[in-house]
């Protein structure tokens, strides 16, 4: 009887572990970098660690750019890690452009991939930022110990926020996801694609709140 007590207790352990963690999960950021005076270590739910420079006001912008954000892990090395490298770089942009014209914080939202910073007009943002993590880990050892957080993939990413006329950084926030929990481990990719979709997700979220005044919070 003892035996089976102490593996209905094991059985159950693991299950709230695959519950907590199942799919891509937000940790803290590894070394973010300080950029002109500002450095992200301010905690926030959603955005991970922030830097707000003291005289920005989100609303006094209408138009914000988002530029590509290239992969800077030291990590990539071959072609295989470069084209994957590529294609979360093209995925992460086109998340934020959607998120940033879903949170109808901006007049227009700009890709710069696709169209180029327009002349003049109203105040600008530029969103500038690298992915200075980037990994896929290995499916078959989140299969076997996933839930103990064996495999994980990793993504993290850095944002600046610029002012396109003076080319003062305002704004700087680091975010890390990992995954190492899915069915049968998890394809890595797709929960590559989940870290960066929830995090330009929680990075328009953050915005939202700064935009009515909130500071930022854990």
């Amino acid at each position: 009887m003892r035996s089976v007590a102490r593996t209905l207790g094991w059985l159950s352990a693991v299950s709230l572990l695959l519950t907590a963690c199942y799919g891509a999960y937000q940790i803290k950021p590894d070394d973010p970098r300080s950029v002109s005076g500002l450095t992200p270590n301010v905690e926030d739910k959603d955005a991970g660690l922030v830097a707000v420079s003291p005289d920005f006001d989100l609303k006094a912008y209408r138009v914000i750019a988002v530029s590509p954000f290239p992969v800077t892990d030291p990590g990539i090395k071959d072609d295989g890690d470069r084209r994957l490298a590529e294609s979360m770089s093209g995925f992460l942009q086109t998340e934020l452009v959607r998120r940033l014209r879903e949170s109808a914080l901006f007049e227009r939202v700009i890709n710069l991939s696709e169209t180029p910073m327009p002349a003049g007009g109203p105040s600008a943002l530029r969103l500038d930022g690298d992915i200075p993590r980037l990994g896929e880990g290995s499916q078959a050892a989140r299969y076997f110990a996933g839930a103990f957080g064996a495999g994980r993939t990793r993504a993290q990413l850095e944002t600046r926020f610029v002012d396109v006329t003076t080319g003062k950084v305002v704004m700087l926030t680091a975010d890390r996801r990992v995954a190492s929990v899915g069915f049968f481990g998890g394809d890595s990719k797709d929960h590559l694609r989940e870290s960066f979709d929830d995090a330009a997700r929680d990075l328009a979220r953050f915005l939202i709140r700064l935009s009515r005044g909130e500071a930022p919070r854990p």
